[in-house]
């Protein structure tokens, strides 16, 4: 097992927030993992906040692309996602995103991101 850490960055733009549930898949140079929903105590994903979960996991190996996904539930479910950021055993991988997650902006409601 691995210890993740997730940096999950909203848009600071109108609207940008969700009450969706969010979940992530990481792919890797060995495995992939997930879907594994993200869920704390906080209210997550608003506008221009930037919210942290620490995931335990399997080792994917190198970190190369990750699914980020909601389920379009609750008011106003689109959401700006800006950027992903994942730590794992001193490997910081960027995922740069800065679209719309929205059935009504983009019809989709799910992105695979390249490492940056």
């Amino acid at each position: 097992m691995s210890q993740y850490r997730v940096s999950v960055y909203t848009g600071d733009i109108d609207d940008a927030g969700t009450d969706a549930n969010v979940s992530i898949t990481i792919h890797g140079s060995s495995r992939s993992v997930g879907p594994v929903d993200l869920d704390n105590s906080e209210n997550n994903f608003e506008r221009g906040k930037v919210d942290h979960f620490t995931l335990d996991l399997s080792d994917v190996g190198r970190m190369d692309k990750i699914n980020i996904a909601h389920d379009n539930s609750g008011n106003k479910p689109g959401w700006f996602l800006n950027r992903v950021v994942i730590t794992k055993d001193g490997d910081t991988a960027e995922f740069p995103c800065s679209q719309w997650l929205a059935n009504d902006e983009t019809h989709n409601t799910e992105v695979d991101i390249d490492r940056a």
